[in-house]
């Protein structure tokens, strides 16, 4: 879904840069915004962005009647760069089960093969192939949009300050029709609280992004799971009464599998692979991805 900007609240964008030792700045943005029944206090933000690797050309022009365009904005990856601890074992020295296994997600992912938390997987064979097949039920096997599935793993590598986890899921967020100045305006490492997504991502869900109210709720859910590792009554009886249950086990079922991940990245410092390699590794085609 491509986002376009309302010429009555455009968007300031600043330059900034983050990495991995120092936190993002809090994202803010200035406009009209729809007060949300969880703090009705909330009044005036902002938003910035910042150069990346990943292109958001579709995402890039403002409405026409405001007479400007956004110039294409990439963002910029934080963990290409890190040095592993451990990816695995090797494929020479591998025992039979784990070459089964090895041979098997290799065929299942042929662009990007032994990445992201498979390789320190593959150490035990009891571990890793249930974890792959985890994994394919949740990213596949759900009712969620690839949107939507999309958002809460980006949520969950923010809480979890997984920057690879972040960084591999970027390209496919973008894919998925997540607007740049969304990603951007997640809070993460120690900026994350359920209070912060309420104020800066909320916010462009119900106004400036169009999103519908089950993206709201499952945002609103994922927050407060994240921060607090449960969810209150009146959260479940909302997201309940919007989403369902069933796909409050999915949802439930995304953040448990993608914390897993994020806790394999962060311990073994995998990096993720080059920006163009992980922005093209679908072949530009809108599909779920296939490093994590």
């Amino acid at each position: 879904m491509a986002c376009v900007l309302c010429p009555n609240s455009l968007f300031q964008i600043f330059k900034h840069k983050k990495s991995f030792d120092d936190p993002p700045q809090r994202r803010q943005f200035t406009g009209t915004r729809v007060p949300s029944p969880i703090d009705s206090k909330i009044t005036n933000m902002s938003t910035t962005g910042s150069d990346n690797d990943f292109t958001a050309t579709d995402n890039s022009k403002l409405d026409t009647n405001a007479d400007a365009l956004v110039s294409p904005k990439k963002y910029q990856q934080t963990s290409h760069k890190f040095i592993p601890r451990y990816n695995g074992p090797h494929p020479s020295q591998m025992t039979p089960a784990q070459t089964t296994i090895y041979e098997s997600i290799i065929q299942s992912r042929p662009l990007t093969g032994i990445s992201g938390p498979f390789g320190p997987w593959l150490a035990i064979p009891s571990i890793a192939n249930p974890a792959q097949e985890l994994g394919k039920a949740c990213r596949y096997g759900t009712s969620l949009s690839f949107r939507e599935s999309e958002l809460v793993i980006l949520l969950t590598g923010a809480r979890h300050k997984s920057h690879a986890e972040f960084d591999i899921h970027v390209g496919e967020a973008l894919r998925a029709g997540i607007c740049i100045s969304l990603i951007e305006s997640i809070p993460r490492d120690g900026d994350f609280s359920s209070l912060a997504v309420e104020e800066e991502i909320v916010p462009l869900l119900l106004v400036e992004l169009e999103g519908s109210a089950r993206e709201v709720e499952i945002v609103r859910f994922v927050a407060e799971l994240l921060e607090t590792s449960s969810i209150s009554d009146e959260r479940y009886n909302a997201a309940k009464q919007v989403l369902g249950e069933s796909v409050l086990v999915e949802v439930t079922s995304i953040v448990g599998y993608y914390t897993f991940c994020a806790y394999t990245l962060n311990v073994f410092r995998i990096p993720t692979k080059d920006a163009s390699a992980s922005s093209d590794s679908d072949g530009g085609v809108a599909k779920k991805g296939d490093q994590s």
